[in-house]
């Protein structure tokens, strides 16, 4: 599996419970090929460096934008179901860009509103704190064994 961010441009005027049904229908398509859907976030509508075209009119006549709600979707899955994800998106007649990210951060650097909730972040959590501290012990016992050595040649040096 990849971890992927994708980020998406919709029209600023396209109602809530639309965005829901289409988050929701990525994110079946997403678990269905096997991946797993992270986080959504809602960035809010926001202005735009320069206007964006849409490919067709809107319902108000417009073709034009200026402004636009940015979403952004952090998920594991495998590149075939991210294509399939880009079609479904490229026919949305409401989406006006998407980009697909190999995503730079890691798992613990996304944004997780409620972590001590999610069982599965707290076992994550948990193993990693595990390996830290089983790297800190090698570590102190690898300076031990090192020290060793310095103490017998200083006794049979004297």
């Amino acid at each position: 599996m990849v971890f992927y961010e994708l980020v998406l441009t919709s029209k600023p005027h396209v109602p809530f419970w639309r965005l829901t049904e289409m988050m929701k229908e990525i994110s079946h398509e997403i678990v269905k090929g096997g991946g797993l859907v992270r986080a959504i976030h809602n960035h809010g509508v926001r202005d735009f460096p320069q206007r964006f075209k849409a490919r067709h009119t809107d319902q108000l006549g417009q073709r034009y934008f200026e402004k636009g709600r940015f979403i952004s979707v952090y998920m594991d899955c495998n590149p075939q179901t991210r294509l399939s994800v880009q079609n479904i998106l490229a026919l949305d007649e409401d989406i006006l860009r998407q980009t697909h990210l190999l995503a730079r951060s890691n798992f613990e650097q996304v944004y997780l509103v409620k972590e001590n909730k999610n069982p599965f972040v707290k076992q994550y959590l948990k193993l990693q704190a595990q390996q830290e501290e089983e790297q800190r012990q090698a570590q102190q016992q690898q300076h031990a064994q090192q020290q060793q050595p310095d103490s017998a040649k200083d006794e049979s040096q004297s």
